[in-house]
């Protein structure tokens, strides 16, 4: 199945639809079921260009030669910078073919991180015949009825379990900063959602993993998993996201509890630069608060 008819498919709901209702059912409802507002384009956002042509090298196993173009001579002004018209032309022109247009950095981090995943265990894991490679499933959720579809990077599925692997392209995979990228993306919706799809089809445990490459030099490669408690408490937030869901549907109503009633805000001290308060402490002492 091609990308665009998977996507195209918002009668079953993907992850990425659920984080856009987790955080807002409004805009949940604009995009999917009114159709009102387009999704956000991100197709030309550097990192989504390194990330899509990596995935596409390492998963779908294409050559990266095949995949880019480079602007030629004349799309650039004389002080070296892009001419836009004629580069938005080119760029235009290269879609048609089914190519994707960059610079000589970007290009250099793609095949700076698939080299680095090569080279590494992920590397062997990747090469093994005995896993499927970014094949949609689908199935129907037994709680709430509602039909789900999710589309793993790689997986492997014997008799005892499953495991599913997905590959997360990043500016640093540092435990200092990625576990905080993976917080604010709602990483543990991902791995929720396709556990649950796992789950349903194969009736089996499932185990999901994060393999996280850094964009930039050293491009270093890293395993990410959520702990236990940290994926039954991120599942029970998922299974309450899908009964809300399955409730706004039925009901057609969209609005958050809180557009109703007028709200306070509460300004914090050093909001607005306040002096710090004396306290008297327990034993007669001056101290600051």
């Amino acid at each position: 199945m091609e990308n665009a008819e998977y996507h195209a498919m918002t009668s079953h709901q993907s992850c990425s639809m659920l984080k856009v209702f987790y955080r807002d059912r409004t805009h949940y409802h604009r995009q999917f079921v009114t159709g009102e507002d387009p999704q956000p384009d991100l197709a030309n956002k550097p990192q989504v260009i390194v990330g899509d042509l990596a995935h596409q090298v390492l998963l779908e196993k294409k050559d990266v030669g095949d995949l880019v173009a480079f602007y030629p001579d004349d799309c650039f002004k004389s002080n070296g910078t892009l001419n836009p018209k004629p580069a938005a032309d080119f760029r235009e022109r290269m879609q048609l073919q089914g190519k994707t247009v960059v610079k000589d950095d970007l290009f250099k981090r793609v095949v700076g991180v698939c080299n680095s995943v090569m080279n590494d265990d992920l590397g062997d894991l990747i090469n093994r015949l005995d896993l499927t490679f970014e094949e949609p499933i689908f199935w129907k959720d037994n709680t709430t009825g509602l039909d789900c579809k999710a589309k793993p990077d790689f997986m492997y599925i014997d008799q005892r379990h499953v495991s599913i692997w997905d590959l997360k392209i990043t500016e640093s995979v540092s435990p200092a900063q990625w576990p905080r990228v993976a917080k604010k993306m709602l990483y543990w919706m991902q791995d929720a959602h396709y556990s649950s799809g796992a789950a349903h089809l194969y009736q089996k445990p499932v185990e999901f993993t994060f393999w996280v490459v850094e964009s930039v030099p050293p491009h270093r490669v890293v395993m990410y998993q959520f702990d236990s408690i940290s994926r039954e408490r991120a599942n029970e937030a998922y299974t309450s996201t899908l009964r809300e869901l399955k409730i706004c549907r039925d009901e057609n109503v969209w609005s958050e509890d809180w557009e109703d009633c007028g709200q306070m805000i509460t300004l914090d001290p050093w909001d607005v630069k306040a002096v710090e308060e004396e306290l008297e402490g327990f034993n007669g002492e001056t101290i600051k608060a």
